[in-house]
């Protein structure tokens, strides 16, 4: 496909995010491959080439490697798998084999995904800046801290990385948890909140981080940077969930939970493998969350576009009218719709 010079590779490039960083490498006139086991969305079906493979299998990954000028690596395990063991198969030696084919086929640069997941708002100021300490919620957060520091010591063997830790993203498409949300709203059935709501909340649009990643990829000066990236305007969880509430006009209303009881009873439930929810969602929900972009934007360029309030509409739209696919149609849990369990209970009465 074209100079191989120009060519990207994007893990786990049928997924959700991986689907928007292929569009936004198309858009910049990139030749793009994608690695995934699943088909490309699409309206990418034609305009990339899909190396049909996972990142667990080494030979897939060093072909797909193969005149690769910069890798970015999306591919991951989310806290909604509840993969136990599996986070550190595919977070940490997927990474792991990511790295090896990146430096055995002499690419540029490698891009790589992490997660907010490697800090504990529970325990740290705001805002979150590049050096707070790390301190990894749960079985995923802990993977995809690991998943770092393998990609950091690829600069000992020569390979040249960026790492980029966004805030929870959203956009059109986007399945797993914010499907439930939907919904629910989308049903007039009450949204339960953890907590009082009056934490800061930020998000990050795939737009956006698509935006950011890119210039990673690019940008001399981002070379064995981490950078944290969030959207700038944004509001309290109680803000975001009352937009929501407005926007959808379906009778849907807010109601706050015990933060304490709440925690105890969705960790039981998550124990018994009864409720979607993971760690990462119901230690973290009513705490003050948000990162500082002043790295991102001094080094990167990088500039959000998007508001809390902009991404939150533009994905309940995007479900209202395509929620009756999202059951039926492949890809990871980030463009699927994920089993409600017990929670289903609670909207047939809430």
């Amino acid at each position: 496909m074209g100079d191989p010079a120009s060519l990207d590779l994007v893990t786990g490039g049928s997924g959700f995010l991986g689907t928007y960083l292929a569009r936004g490498l198309l858009a910049q006139g990139r030749d793009v491959r994608l690695l995934d086991p699943e088909e490309p969305s699409g309206d990418l079906l034609g305009r990339v080439e899909w190396a049909r493979g996972s990142i667990l299998d080494p030979e897939a990954v060093a072909g797909a490697m193969r005149g690769v000028d910069v890798a970015y690596h999306a591919a991951a395990l989310v806290p909604l798998s509840k993969a136990g063991r599996g986070f550190d198969d595919v977070n940490v030696c997927g990474t792991r084999n990511v790295v090896d084919a990146g430096i055995a086929a002499g690419i540029r640069r490698l891009v790589h995904v992490s997660s907010s997941a490697v800090y504990d708002p529970s325990i740290t100021g705001m805002p979150i800046t590049e050096d707070t300490p790390l301190s990894p919620v749960g079985d995923y957060g802990r993977s995809k801290r690991q998943a770092e520091l393998e990609v950091a010591k690829s600069g000992d063997r020569g390979l040249e990385w960026v790492i980029i830790r966004p805030r929870t993203i959203l956009d059109e498409g986007r399945g797993g948890i914010f499907q439930i949300l939907f919904d629910w709203a989308l049903a007039g059935k009450t949204l339960f909140v953890i907590g009082d709501g009056s934490n800061d909340f930020q998000l990050v649009s795939a737009t956006d981080l698509t935006a950011g990643c890119i210039l990673a990829g690019c940008v001399p000066e981002a070379a064995g940077e981490v950078f944290n990236v969030g959207a700038e305007v944004f509001g309290t969880l109680g803000d975001l969930m009352a937009d929501l509430v407005e926007h959808a006009g379906t009778g849907s209303r807010v109601a706050h939970l015990n933060a304490p009881l709440a925690r105890l009873a969705l960790g039981t439930l998550d124990v018994m493998r009864l409720s979607p929810l993971a760690e990462w969602h119901y230690r973290t929900m009513d705490k003050p969350f948000r990162f500082s972009n002043a790295k991102a934007t001094a080094l990167l360029g990088w500039a959000p576009k998007d508001s809390n309030t902009a991404m939150i509409r533009r994905s309940y739209d995007w479900y209202v009218a395509h929620h009756g696919e999202i059951d039926s149609r492949p890809g990871t849990t980030h463009r699927t719709a994920p089993r409600q369990g017990i929670l289903r209970l609670l909207r047939r009465v809430s």
